[in-house]
């Protein structure tokens, strides 16, 4: 039996919340205005205004984090993950693609990013990845083209003649409505989550559709263009070598994968002397020139007439060129083979100076390399008694970084005289190598400090595509071409004349020429019977009412399926339920009796059927299904998508109401003191810990993120002192309450950078993070509501603590209190200052951690934002507010249900992952375009598999709180049990004796403590492992914001 018992209590007529249930959603936890509190501001505005939303700001707070804000945060829109379909709007109309689950499993879209994998000794470019690697699954493209990134270049556009760019009208939890006007008419788009039909709502305005690569419509055969959006894939990097024998260089580029396509690949060669003169032109590879070994990994080339003293290089069209510097510094041969690496950060160091006024200049020489611009340096620079574990690194910006040739100087205000400092360049090399546990370390007004360091761990950007600037002198860039004829298999269909009806089939050639014989099938369904016209010009079907003039009425498009070309066993799956459809549905939530719902009121549109029996169908993501299979398996359907369907109006989820309070479960704290053993350990932890507690070092200069884990800790470090009868939370609850006051700005003292203002541009709080203009990688993000609920979450959770020994404090200042609540835990719409519960996805479960920053959504440490909802329930308890106590357990069961489903390998959802995740037990991020991925945005220590593991893992289990043992249970720690092993003990690892054993350090003491943590609850001699490992740690040997009090507590009674 799981954690929860989930029911669902529905019909195909109604599910609602239970009688005398009260409705979150109807109470606000407060009307006050946050901007007669805090202040206000509008600088967000002057980098992501909000766009395409009309008057929606009159009416209240615009959400950030909400699937349509992919369309509204920037100029430049990103796609909208609908399930099954994908979606992004221009102002010729809405393209559509599907999305299908079996995307998530299929090994062939599984991206290995081989960065931080070892290597067999002496040879780089052969990776050990079944020790680990980082990976992604790529889920955006078809089959046709599965590394692809869906951009509006596939699939199927809806529109309307004359149109301007749309306008979102309404939105709500489950849904969002736009609007596209042009030629006096118009078209309402409502996009609702989960729906296996999107509807279009037409006035006076006929619908313009283009299909993409279409073939056939209704047995009409046609040619549409076929474009190929770029790929994502990454595709290795090179280690390239030469030698000489007989007058011919023999060119070799080892790849760490498959090279697909060997037209990709370009190679110079030339004599040293001429190459130095200009001379290095780049030739192109084709199947008589270069030939491939080693399973396509090895790529050799023989070049005739070498002498001497030899230059070259390779090119791997968009991908890599190798040397990097490849003009100034090529490889160079003289009948001997020499090897390089894509990168070698061998000639990158750090020159240091602080004088006696604090003035620090950090200048970092980059060498040969081509790190453009600043923002590749990222510095840390901390007093030296409060260097964090580890301290945060802040990416450099114009305002504190210049460039002087090819050295970046970093200049700010040192925090102290006394300093640590290190500084990571992204993807090559960080200074030192060792700089979380041992940084350099200078004094101000003392002597210089210099780097000779050659080595260092490469850290690996966000997942990109490398590109690399053009000039006359760098290899061409070709890319693929656009658009490609279709090959001969697609003439052969016999054409026949196209005719009016309600219901069409649209067969799409997969893009790309790998899939000749699959095709791709939609259906349109009109509300009434309509002519179709087709323009070759501009590959559109125009659909106008059989009688001419401009059509009225409803249009639905559903995806079919794919499958051989001609096969339509698919057309008729959808009849039952073409013409109903879902329209601003409604989410409601409550909790009773120690139950937590969420509803689900599809509000099904049924007033023209395509058949009179016809019912709505609604797609359900894998954690539906799971709640939904026991007793209501009937209403669970097989669907093309992969995905299963529901067939119903309603859903209402039954789950356990999780634990509100933030205090230790008393029963765990019972258990404890009946053992001496674990006793003495608990309260010697606790001593060690509150020795070492220094809240008030860093309360006032630090980042959001950074004091928020020092409160976090501090607060769960105080609810045990009291638990357990010791003293030391009285020094903790003054140190808490200080730092809560600078930061609430009762004492408002802190520095402007760190003062809490309301935005009145989208509605919500803002802190600028920096003293000059706040940019978008600025405090990671929170100035444009990146990690809101991770930063704010710690602070709810301390307040928590706090407020229930303190209520007359808690009264005084309940509005400042109730404004941080309310930024991230919002329940209700007539809060008209924030959205409601800003990072919630409420159909996926989850959250998502980007805010308005440009790009696609993505979510990293699921457990923070578990802390969030935990806080809110926390709070809400303390306070004795059952709507805010009440909202924290709904949002936190639905987070919960969804983490485990998604981020956690687990018995039930074994099959649901691909091959390598099945093996490395759990997710580092969800990502929208890769939904499943494996890999960091920060650098581990070490930055190598299988080391790395450990830090994967344990980001999704800080903080370890009362309520871990909701996530943290037997079932999970079985599929982490080897990851976290090889982590922890690396000769443990297969292929270790293949690798350099000096290339696998331990892993640093504070992820190894997670990993013993997230493995302890397996059986007790893995408990009793992780108790020993986490008896004599101190707070300094632990990752910021975790005490070993509270790990030991974890281990001991899951509490």
């Amino acid at each position: 039996v799981l954690w929860y018992l989930i029911g669902l209590h529905c019909s195909l007529i109604h599910a609602a919340l239970p009688p005398d249930c009260v409705p979150l959603e109807e109470h606000p936890l407060d009307t006050a205005d946050p901007g007669s509190i805090f202040g206000e501001t509008s600088e967000v505005g002057s980098k992501a205004s909000p766009h395409r939303t009309g008057n929606l700001r009159q009416r209240g707070a615009i959400p950030t984090h909400h699937f349509a804000a992919n369309e509204i945060k920037s100029a430049e829109p990103v796609p909208m993950r609908l399930f099954p379909y994908e979606a992004i709007m221009t102002s010729s109309g809405i393209v559509y693609d599907a999305y299908t689950m079996d995307r998530w499993t299929d090994p062939e879209r599984t991206d290995l990013m081989m960065q931080q994998s070892a290597w067999k000794s002496g040879e780089p470019w052969n990776k050990l990845t079944d020790m680990g690697t980082n990976m992604r699954q790529v889920v955006s493209g078809p089959d046709g083209n599965p590394g692809g990134v869906f951009s509006g270049k596939s699939g199927v556009q809806v529109g309307i003649s004359g149109s301007s760019d749309p306008v979102m009208t309404d939105f709500g939890d489950l849904y969002a409505n736009f609007e596209y006007h042009g030629n006096g008419g118009k078209m309402e788009v409502p996009l609702v989550r989960g729906s296996a039909l999107l509807t279009h709502l037409f006035t006076n305005a006929n619908p313009v559709v283009k299909p993409f690569c279409l073939a056939d419509i209704s047995g009409h055969h046609v040619n549409f263009n076929c474009p190929l959006e770029r790929t994502i894939l990454d595709a290795g990097s090179g280690h390239a070598s030469a030698t000489c024998s007989g007058g011919v260089l023999h060119l070799r580029l080892q790849n760490t994968k498959r090279i697909r396509d060997v037209t990709k690949i370009q190679y110079a060669a030339r004599p040293k002397t001429r190459w130095a003169a200009g001379d290095h032109p780049m030739s192109s590879c084709d199947v008589n020139k270069c030939r491939l070994t080693d399973g396509g990994k090895t790529l050799e080339v023989d070049v005739p007439n070498a002498h001497g003293a030899m230059a070259f290089a390779f090119n791997y069209i968009g991908h890599y060129v190798t040397p990097w510097d490849w003009i100034n510094h090529p490889e160079e041969v003289t009948c001997h083979g020499r090897r390089s690496e894509k990168r070698a950060p061998n000639d990158i160091t750090l020159h240091a100076s602080c004088d006696s006024n604090l003035n620090l200049e950090i200048g970092v020489y980059v060498g040969h390399h081509h790190i453009y611009g600043v923002d590749k340096i990222q510095y840390a620079v901390e007093p030296e008694n409060t260097w964090c574990n580890p301290p945060p690194m802040h990416t450099c910006n114009p305002t504190v970084c210049t460039r002087v040739g090819n050295t970046i100087y970093v200049r700010i205000h040192a925090p102290a005289q006394h300093l640590k400092l290190a500084v990571n360049v992204i993807g090559y090399v960080t200074l030192p190598a060792f700089w979380i546990t041992h940084p350099y370390k200078m004094v101000c007004g003392g002597p210089d400090i210099g780097s000779s360091v050659s080595g260092g761990h490469p850290v690996t950007p966000a997942p990109t595509i490398h590109t690399f600037p053009t000039s006359q002198t760098q290899p061409t860039q070709t890319q693929p071409p656009q658009t490609q004829p279709p090959p001969s298999i697609r003439t052969t269909a016999s054409s026949r004349p196209i005719t009016q009806g309600s219901k069409f089939i649209l067969e799409l050639n997969e893009p790309g020429d790998e899939l000749p014989n699959q095709t791709r099938k939609f259906l349109l369904y009109f509300q009434s019977i309509v002519v179709p016209h087709i323009n070759d010009a501009d590959n559109t079907i125009t659909f106008t009412p059989q009688n001419g003039g401009t059509y009225s009425g409803f249009m639905q498009l559903a995806y079919l399926g794919a499958g051989l070309r001609g096969d339509h066993s698919n057309d008729t799956v959808l009849d039952k339920h073409l013409g109903v459809y879902s329209y601003k549905p409604k989410a409601s939530y409550c909790v009773q009796n120690n139950r937590a719902y969420a509803s689900f009121d599809w509000n099904p549109n049924n007033q023209y059927p395509y058949q009179s029996s016809g019912s709505l169908l609604m797609i359900t993501m894998p954690h539906h299904a799971y709640i939904l299979k026991d007793q209501f398996a009937a209403n669970l359907k097989s669907t093309v998508y992969t995905f299963k369907g529901y067939e119903g109006p309603s859903w209402l989820l039954d789950m356990e109401a999780p634990r509100a309070a933030m205090e230790p479960d008393p029963v765990g704290v019972q258990a404890i003191k009946a053992n001496s053993q674990h006793l003495q350990d608990i309260l010697q932890a606790i001593e060690r810990d509150a020795s070492h507690a220094n809240l008030e070092a860093y309360c006032s200069f630090s980042d959001s993120y950074g004091v928020g884990k020092g409160i976090g800790m501090h607060a769960r470090l105080a609810s045990m002192s009291r638990a357990f009868g010791t003293s030391h939370y009285q020094a903790l609850d003054g140190k808490i309450r200080h730092c809560l006051e600078k930061w609430l700005r009762i004492d408002d003292t802190l520095p402007e950078r760190n003062r809490f203002h309301y935005d009145t541009v989208w509605g919500g709080l803002f802190l600028r993070g920096e003293d000059g203009e706040a940019h978008f990688y600025t405090d990671f993000g929170f100035p444009f509501y990146n990690d809101h609920h991770f930063h704010l979450g710690y602070f709810l959770y301390a307040l928590a603590y706090y407020v229930r020994h303190d209520t007359a404090w808690a009264q005084q200042h309940r509005q400042r209190i109730y404004a941080l609540a309310r930024d991230v835990g919002n329940p209700s719409y007539k809060d008209k200052f924030f959205p409601v519960v800003r990072h919630k996805d409420i159909y996926m479960g989850i959250s998502w951690a980007s805010g308005v920053v440009p790009g696609e959504r993505q979510e990293e440490s699921s457990s923070e934002s578990l802390n969030c909802y935990h806080g809110l329930a926390a709070l809400g308890d303390a306070l004795n507010d059952p709507i805010l106590r009440g909202t924290g357990q709904v949002m936190l069961a639905l987070e919960i249900a969804s983490v485990r489903e998604y981020y956690h390998v687990r018995d039930h959802n074994f099959n649901q992952f691909p091959p390598i995740l099945q093996k490395f037990g759990a997710v580092g991020q969800i990502a929208e375009d890769s939904f499943y991925v494996y890999t960091l945005d920060w650098g581990c220590d070490p930055n190598v598999f299988p080391m790395r593991h450990g830090c994967l893992v344990g980001i999704q289990i800080i903080p370890i709180t009362a309520v871990s043992r909701y996530w943290m249970d037997k079932d999970w720690a079985k599929h982490i049990l080897q990851s976290c092993d090889w982590a922890i003990n690396p000769s443990h690892a297969t292929d270790y004796s293949l690798a350099n054993p000096s290339d696998l350090r331990d892993l640093v003491t504070g992820w190894k403590a997670f990993c013993y943590a997230g493995i302890a609850p397996y059986d007790e001699s893995h408990k009793i492992a992780a108790a020993n490992y986490l008896r004599d740690k101190y707070p300094r040997d632990l990752v910021s914001g975790t005490g070993a009090a509270s790990t030991l507590l974890f281990i001991y009674e899951r509490t």
